[in-house]
């Protein structure tokens, strides 16, 4: 089905959140083997934001080698990537639907930009057992391994906030690598503000476009679950929310954009919800 990047002009926007809450609804609700993952050396971020989940139910993997990314560069290196060589190196979230493959840990950010073709091969080779990769790629355009992922992707999420700065440098195109040029785009505002004046209409108003956009609001609650290592259990307990509760507006967003990203990468949402028909496959 499709690889989606999300990827952001520079830093603080809250990509990493953003990716982890979808990526996690997305497990809780369908029935498509998706992957998540955080391809930047010498960066755990998104594996902390699960790790309750992952101490729970992680398979036992070998260490001598290294596990995760660090694994996969060796096996590949020596040509022995099958296809579910990746998801045995990845760590389950949800049994059957959702895995998390765990960044460098060995390797520094010079060893892991040069070895950026073999990343890029690891993700082509997972796309022969899941549906749904989501890549949390490195901002900015100074990674060419992040140059190289955006340019794989069938989608790319430009995840912006609503900082003055941050969107005069994607609007007016300064803060793009050349992969991003003709690339399939959408934009997400993370940790978004929906009183501020800066609200997404008016942005794209302003800048002259007429796209959909996608938000993930701010949620303290959230947040704390991302620092507790407890987003799987954030997610299960706010996916039943009535519309009184503080916490609706956001996990609200956060489906949207999940069904809005799978449609895109042509997933039929409404076969392969978790609540669809029995035989559905």
């Amino acid at each position: 089905m499709g690889q989606i990047a999300f990827w952001s002009v520079g830093h603080g926007t809250g990509v990493t959140s953003s990716v982890a809450a979808i990526a996690s609804l997305i497990g809780s609700e369908y029935r498509i083997r998706t992957l998540v993952s955080q391809p930047q050396g010498e960066e755990d971020t998104l594996e902390r934001g699960f790790s309750r989940s992952i101490n729970t139910y992680s398979r036992d993997l070998g260490t001598d080698a290294g596990t995760g990314l660090d694994a996969l560069v060796r096996l590949a290196r020596s040509g022995k990537l099958e296809r579910e060589t990746v998801k045995n190196n990845a760590l389950m979230i949800e049994r059957g639907r959702l895995d998390l493959l765990s960044g460098s840990e060995r390797m520094n950010r010079l060893q892991f930009e040069n070895a950026g073709g073999l990343i890029s091969g690891i993700y082509a080779r997972a796309r022969s057992y899941y549906d749904c990769i989501l890549l949390d790629v490195q901002s900015g355009t100074g990674s060419p391994a992040a140059r190289e992922m955006l340019a794989n992707a069938d989608l790319v999420v430009v995840c912006l906030n609503q900082n003055a700065g941050m969107l005069q440098r994607y609007f007016d195109r300064s803060g793009w690598p050349e992969e991003l040029h003709g690339k399939k785009q959408m934009l997400l505002f993370s940790g978004y503000d929906r009183r501020s004046k800066y609200k997404a209409v008016n942005i794209l108003r302003k800048y002259g476009r007429r796209e959909p956009t996608l938000t993930v609001p701010y949620n303290s609650d959230f947040r704390d679950a991302v620092n507790d290592g407890e987003i799987k259990s954030f997610i299960a307990r706010s996916r039943m929310l009535d519309r009184g509760h503080d916490n609706y507006p956001f996990i609200a967003e956060v489906r949207r954009a999940a069904e809005k990203l799978l449609e895109e990468i042509g997933v039929d949402i409404n076969l392969k919800h978790a609540d669809a028909a029995k035989g559905a496959s």
